[in-house]
């Protein structure tokens, strides 16, 4: 069950992350280039988003070029991105309120279709999650981190070169505890001598 242990989370996120650097940075540059081009934007991100939700479960190292070899998920992200994106998008101009709901509501609807849900039933289940919530204060404190870490993208290239891969792993750890806790090894990190 997903609890409001944040920075626990953050720190696992942060961890994965670390051993997967390399994958995670170039991946995310793919899914980037992809955004530029529009069409495989959607596509490249569900990819990293399934080899992340995969290699968090096996244990292996991510591969940035599961960015784009998945041929099998174009339409299904591109239905996902259309069946989330126009309704949250509506729900944003319409006083934002309806949008961060949604948005709420579907939290966890990507990484169940990259669990291998059709769009619909994924979009249905992440609705079912959040309506058997009873610590509401813990699922919205880990929207508001999610939505900070893609927010922060913003600032500069480097930052969403960095944020887009991380914000991944959030969201995979996020769907991961709320339907069963995954081990993340902390990295070995060798300091240098004074």
């Amino acid at each position: 069950m997903m609890d409001d242990r944040i920075d626990a989370r953050m720190k696992r996120s942060w961890d994965f992350f670390l051993i997967n650097a390399e994958g995670l940075l170039l991946g995310g540059l793919v899914v980037l280039v992809g955004f530029m081009v529009l069409i495989p934007g959607p596509w490249f991100a569900f990819n990293l988003l399934q080899e992340s939700l995969e290699c968090a479960r096996t244990g292996r190292t991510v591969r940035w070029q599961a960015a784009f070899d998945r041929p099998g998920n174009f339409a299904r992200s591109w239905g996902l991105a259309l069946a989330m994106g126009i309704p949250i998008v509506l729900g944003f101009a319409l006083l934002i309120v309806p949008g961060v709901l949604l948005s709420l509501y579907w939290f966890q609807a990507p990484a169940l279709a990259a669990d291998g849900r059709r769009v619909g039933d994924a979009l249905t289940q992440s609705g079912q999650l959040f309506r058997q919530r009873r610590d509401w204060t813990a699922y919205l404190l880990n929207w508001l981190v999610f939505a900070l870490l893609c927010s922060l993208g913003g600032v500069t290239a480097v930052a969403l070169a960095l944020t887009v891969p991380l914000s991944l792993v959030y969201l995979v750890l996020c769907y991961t505890d709320e339907t069963g806790p995954v081990h993340i090894d902390t990295p070995v990190r060798t300091h240098l001598p004074a």
